[in-house]
């Protein structure tokens, strides 16, 4: 499993779990799995974190690739 740079990017806006989560609709508990490596947020999600972080998905994985096939890959698990 690919692991994402959720923290940092958070921290880098001085957001909360629960800011993050808040604006998801999602538990805050939900997101620490993420955050923690836990479990997975599915390509829509992923989006999602890009868009409130200000990132692009291949910032979220931390590297310089082609994200389309990531998010294919996570689109089949």
């Amino acid at each position: 499993m690919e692991t994402l740079r959720l923290k940092e990017h958070r921290l880098k806006l001085n957001m909360s779990q629960r800011d993050v989560s808040n604006q998801m609709n999602i538990t805050q508990a939900y997101y620490w799995k993420w955050e923690k490596g836990k479990t997975f947020p599915n390509a829509k999600q992923i989006l999602q974190l890009c868009s409130i972080f200000k990132c692009t998905p291949n910032d979220l994985f931390g590297f310089k690739g082609d994200f389309s096939v990531i998010m294919d890959k996570l689109d089949q698990d």
